[in-house]
């Protein structure tokens, strides 16, 4: 007989579901929306639907295993736990004898949001002295543009945006990335709304919007100043919510007036046309809600794009909020004070911090070296820029690697110590979210396959191997979780934490029921930053980066992107698609300079490296601009990845990454 048992998506997804799976004999038969969930509604993506191919799937890794072969070709014998944690105990304990603590680097990332699990290695690598890892792959660069200019206020609820007479989707592919938002488009398109996407390439969602402007790749700080620009010099701003709610318009507004026109229509590749004409579409939409992806802020104007666009929308007066009305980058809508998870006082001392885009030059170059990397939660094989200086560390004979993963993964092949890690459906957690308003606290809804280990129950007990008695170590995933909530911002005064722990949804105080938004430093949203640091005082127009090197404009005159794939979430569900190259997209126009053909093998090169894909001519995307869209993993012999040709500089605040500015030629494979 079937049973229904609530949990919660874990993905790096700003959706967060609330799900329903169907157990029957201890194996779990299906998972499903959960209707009472108010953001999920009872549906879920097609990538979850299929999850427990991946829960039982030939991929799964099992059992620990020592490795047999050389690395990368992913040879293993099994071995027990006791054995192997043994092996992690004594070699760490060994690196930071001979080495000291920071030549071992703990690398993970988002690959379980669950608040208890992302974090779990955290305490013992802190006591053991380790390397910090700084966590900027995703959201860094944006994270840090929106509190430049907002501080710490809450994204608003998505909800509002179905009463919205226009919705702008920039930069996000809602349908493929944030499908849960495409109710709000649907319930506010049947009061008459209209949806406007702004991205470089006609993705599925502006193939279903009523507008698209496809702006370059790196242009939106260009073309939301030269809205806001036409905005003033047409008299359209929100005169009232400035002066009510905002400070230091006037040094923004001066600095528009000495933007030259001609460098925003070149950046941006919209004319000064299409710029007046969405000013005055936006002055003219009364309720206008804008959500922003995090896509394009992963570039060296990363984080000015979101400075720029927050700013046109607090020009327009939306962060006042109201019905219809708002802006959405993240909910930032629970609070909790991360060093309960992650306990930074079990560190003897201030240990060197490594920016997890620099782990090509981290495992090749960088002194004192690496001699140890423990990664969970993650594949950077596949993830991390400049991959074919990646596979070049992680080959290294003296580097000790352990690899705590669910499938074998590119970076499970290179594996010193293979350890097998559960998936959500087995683990107890907390999880809030980035794109609605709710938090929830789930139980497995099954035993551990196999000999799987959740991150938190490895992490404990490798501690407790090594001989460390401090509290951290002997606390239970319960204790950490009721830590993690008692004094949570966002939670209802009212709430009772015995109730969350319980599996209660549990809605946040910062959701502005009332549409309302609470803007800016003191409620006040400033246009001037209040950050420390080289950035302009007021959002204008900063340099391109990649994209304005004459030398590889020479050699690599195209620009390529990279963004999400429908059957893909970054690089998992990859071993669904062996043997799959992925598609890139070209303009006619591009196709027939460089002699490629639709349906055809073709190289993408640069001075980082090259990799195939399967050529698509369409006029989806603008002339001069390549897409790729998902990380697929490599095929066959064949280790090369997208992300060998994209780079390891980092955008221009928070230390994110540059995914979407790389410059490459085009040619057919032999």
């Amino acid at each position: 007989m079937q049973r229904g048992k609530k949990t919660i998506c874990p993905l790096d997804c700003p959706d967060s579901c609330g799900m329903i799976a169907s157990v029957a004999d201890g194996r779990v038969k299906g998972l499903a929306g959960d209707k009472d969930h108010p953001h999920t509604n009872g549906f879920i993506c097609r990538k979850m639907r299929r999850y427990p191919e991946r829960l039982y799937g030939e991929s799964r890794v099992l059992y620990p295993q020592l490795r047999a072969g050389k690395k990368g070709e992913g040879k293993f014998r099994r071995i027990g736990w006791d054995e192997a944690l043994d092996i992690v105990a004594d070699r760490l304990a060994e690196t930071r004898s001979r080495f000291g603590g920071e030549a071992i680097l703990p690398y993970s990332y988002a690959g379980n949001m669950g608040a208890v699990n992302r974090f779990a290695g955290y305490p013992l690598f802190h006591r053991l002295g380790a390397s910090q890892l700084d966590q900027t792959i995703c959201s860094a660069a944006a994270g840090a543009g929106w509190s430049h200019q907002c501080g710490d206020t809450p994204g608003c609820p998505p909800e509002n945006a179905a009463d919205a007479e226009l919705i702008v989707a920039w930069g996000i592919n809602i349908k493929v990335t944030n499908i849960h938002f495409w109710q709000y488009v649907a319930a506010a398109r049947k009061k008459g709304g209209r949806l406007l996407v702004i991205d470089p390439y006609r993705n599925e969602t502006a193939k279903a919007a009523d507008m698209h402007l496809a702006v370059l790749p790196g242009g939106d700080p260009a073309l939301a100043l030269g809205v806001l620009k036409a905005l003033i010099e047409g008299d359209l701003i929100d005169k009232t919510f400035i002066a009510r709610e905002t400070e230091g318009f006037d040094l923004l507004a001066e600095s528009l007036k000495s933007q030259d026109w001609s460098d925003l229509i070149r950046e941006s590749g919209m004319s000064r046309q299409d710029m007046a004409e969405l000013a005055t579409l936006l002055a003219g939409s009364t309720k206008t809600f804008i959500r922003i992806g995090i896509g394009l802020s992963r570039h060296s104007r990363g984080g000015m794009a979101v400075r720029s666009i927050t700013s046109l929308a607090a020009a327009l007066g939306l962060f006042a909020g109201g019905p219809g009305r708002g802006v959405l980058l993240s909910a930032g809508a629970f609070r909790g004070d991360k060093a309960k998870l992650t306990w930074p006082s079990l560190a003897p001392e201030k240990t060197r911090v490594v920016n997890m885009i620099h782990l090509g030059h981290a495992l090749t170059a960088l002194q004192p070296p690496v001699h140890a990397l423990f990664v969970y939660n993650a594949n950077p094989a596949s993830v991390n820029p400049d991959g074919a200086l990646v596979r070049q560390g992680l080959a290294r004979e003296d580097l000790f690697t352990v690899v705590h993963e669910q499938v074998m993964t590119p970076t499970a092949r290179y594996a010193d110590l293979l350890l097998p890690a559960t998936t959500f459906l087995e683990n107890r957690d907390i999880y809030t979210a980035y794109g609605h308003f709710y938090l929830g606290v789930t139980d497995p809804v099954i035993e551990p396959v196999a000999e799987a280990r959740g991150n938190f129950d490895l992490f404990q007990n490798l501690a407790l191997k090594m001989g460390f008695t401090d509290r951290a170590f002997f606390q239970t995933c319960d204790e950490r979780i009721a830590d993690y909530l008692q004094d949570m911002q966002g939670l209802p005064q009212s709430c009772d934490i015995k109730e969350v722990m319980a599996g209660r949804l549990v809605q946040s105080v910062n959701s502005c029921s009332d549409g309302r938004v609470l803007v800016g430093r003191n409620h006040r949203f400033s246009f001037t930053s209040a950050a420390v640091g080289p950035e302009p005082q007021v959002p204008r127009l900063s340099r391109a980066g990649e994209f304005d090197d004459p030398d590889l404009l020479a050699r690599f005159p195209l620009r390529l992107i990279v963004p999400p794939h429908a059957d893909l979430l970054n690089s998992t569900f990859g071993e669904r698609y062996s043997g799959r190259l992925g598609e890139v997209l070209v303009h006619p126009a591009d196709a027939a300079r460089w002699d490629v053909r639709d349906g055809e093998k073709v190289i993408l090169k640069n001075h980082r490296g090259k990799v195939a894909r399967i050529a698509r001519l369409t006029t989806d995307t603008r002339q001069g601009v390549l897409v790729a869209e998902g990380i697929f993993w490599p095929v066959d012999e064949d280790d090369s990845g997208i992300n060998d040709l994209t780079s390891q500089k980092l955008s221009d605040m928070g230390g994110g990454a540059t995914f979407h500015e790389t410059l490459v030629a085009i040619e057919q494979a032999p």
